[in-house]
């Protein structure tokens, strides 16, 4: 077990000093506004598979956790500017409760319609918020490390046609 904390902060450590701590950030940033967006944005900077998913993830999670103790003032901004662009993600996530409930709201929701809009609309018609949350980072870790796994074997896949 030791030298499983020990190989890992040894890649950390590494992964510190030959990657840039800005890219790091700027993913990090942009993994705020949604998994689909990040994910690009990160093999475009360079930096590792592993630090594009650790960036990606956080990003989200701590989007959807802003999301989610500001729901009160959200709540109030959404119900008072209804759009129509709005109440279609509002109708589609309706369905995909009726369907699947909470947990396949928070879950589903991260791939269809992005983190932040589930959460968004996931609180506007679910009753139990915790169970939402829950499944919602679930859904961005899963998702998140799919999204990567598929890129990082798209390039590599473009890498070896191109030799």
């Amino acid at each position: 077990m030791f030298m499983n904390i020990q190989k890992c902060r040894i890649f950390v450590i590494s992964w510190c000093m030959n990657e840039s701590i800005i890219s790091f950030l700027i993913t990090l940033g942009t993994g705020l506004l949604g998994i689909w967006k990040a994910v690009p944005v990160g093999f475009t900077l360079g930096i590792h598979p592993l630090a594009v998913y650790l960036a990606t993830a956080a990003g989200a999670v701590l989007a959807v956790l802003i999301i989610y103790f500001f729901d009160e003032g959200i709540r109030k901004y959404i119900l008072g500017n209804r759009v129509n662009k709005r109440e279609k993600r509002l109708n589609r996530g309706k369905k995909i409760l009726e369907k699947y409930g909470a947990p396949g709201l928070g879950f589903f929701g991260c791939l269809l319609m992005g983190p932040n809009m589930t959460l968004v609309v996931g609180l506007l018609i679910v009753t139990s918020r915790k169970v939402l949350l829950l499944w919602t980072i679930i859904g961005i870790l899963v998702w998140t490390a799919v999204l990567v796994a598929l890129a990082a074997t798209g390039i590599n896949l473009a890498r070896d046609l191109s030799n």
